[in-house]
């Protein structure tokens, strides 16, 4: 099952590196042209700057996920290091499961803001503020999804005592 579950995150995880280096381009390009226009044509739009900052927060989002799935989020390396293999197996399995009900109430709470964004519209690109919000609710289902993953992982490793060192 494990096996089965990590290749279909392994299918996420491409079309997420995918995105991210899509929408990582087009916010520098996105950014280069706003500073010509505001530096050298002396005239700034708002919709450039709007989409930059709302293509960089998609993108932190959907890195977190990568990161979690990782397991290189912030964690406290020097009090992790020192724990036996075990140890850090536990350790891991229940900060993840902290983390995901952090997570579960991000997405309960980040859904119905997106429900009541659609009734504001951003004022450079003039669309619902439901769409950039939407990073927050698809972020979040990957990260679930990315710490099922690192939990089951653990408790397999544990099982077959072979925790990792």
């Amino acid at each position: 099952m494990l096996k089965g579950y990590s290749r279909f995150l392994d299918i996420i995880e491409k079309i997420e590196k995918a995105v991210l280096a899509v929408s990582v381009a087009a916010m520098i390009i996105i950014m280069v042209y706003q500073v010509i226009l505001r530096y050298i044509f002396s005239n700034a739009n708002a919709w450039s700057e709007e989409l930059a900052r709302y293509l960089f927060v998609f993108e932190v989002m959907i890195a977190s996920a990568i990161a979690v799935r990782k397991n290189s989020h912030l964690q406290i390396d020097v009090l992790i290091g020192r724990l036996r293999p075990k140890a850090k197996c536990v350790f891991t399995i229940c900060s993840t499961v902290v983390g995901m009900v952090f997570l579960a109430f991000l997405l309960m709470y980040s859904i119905q803001l997106v429900k009541t964004g659609g009734t504001n519209t951003s004022v450079g690109l003039q669309i619902p503020m439901s769409v950039p919000y939407l990073s927050i609710p698809i972020g979040t289902i990957l990260m679930l999804l990315a710490s099922v993953e690192v939990i089951l992982k653990n408790i397999e490793q544990l099982k077959e005592g072979r925790a990792k060192q």
